[in-house]
């Protein structure tokens, strides 16, 4: 497996897009957001060295996953930033990993960013990050799903400190 910015591997823009877009549909379409706000959302994330930015892991031509950060990701919480958000696995390759080195890479990616913290929301998902160092802040409800808030800070604050 290769992990990767989004931006240097634009090809699996279109893939990720449907295959994610039809995983959430039901949610976007509560938020008001159709097909073409996603896609634009996914182009956007072609970044590198500032948010939003992605990740994608893939092997060969077949994309694995993708993560991004984001400066925004809860309308409900406007006043928390930075945020993981967008972790999605293709369904055939759950449950071998994936998901987990994914989210290990984009705190990395955080850190290098010399974010001192970030947040997340998710309806299902508490216990992975929970066990990637993730603190629940809260659960709220949010178009009709009851979803985690969580945070997570990050060892660049430490070493900033020191």
């Amino acid at each position: 497996m290769q992990i990767d910015y989004l931006a240097n591997q634009k090809r699996f823009v279109p893939t990720l897009t449907r295959h994610m877009y039809e995983h959430w549909r039901s949610l976007l379409d509560a938020m008001g957001k159709c097909r073409q706000d996603f896609a634009q959302s996914m182009r956007d994330r072609c970044h590198s060295d500032s948010l939003p930015l992605a990740l994608v892991a893939f092997e060969r031509d077949q994309v694995l996953g993708t993560i991004a950060l984001k400066p925004q990701d809860l309308d409900i919480r406007p006043e928390l930033t930075p945020w993981l958000g967008g972790l999605f696995v293709m369904p055939q390759y759950r449950r071998r990993g994936t998901g987990s080195v994914l989210i290990s890479r984009i705190v990395a990616e955080a850190e290098r960013l010399l974010l001192p913290c970030l947040y997340l929301w998710t309806p299902s998902s508490e216990g992975l990050y929970a066990r990637h160092g993730w603190t629940l802040l809260e659960r709220a409800p949010y178009h009709g799903h009851e979803i985690s808030i969580m945070n997570r800070s990050l060892q660049n604050q430490m070493r900033g400190a020191a």
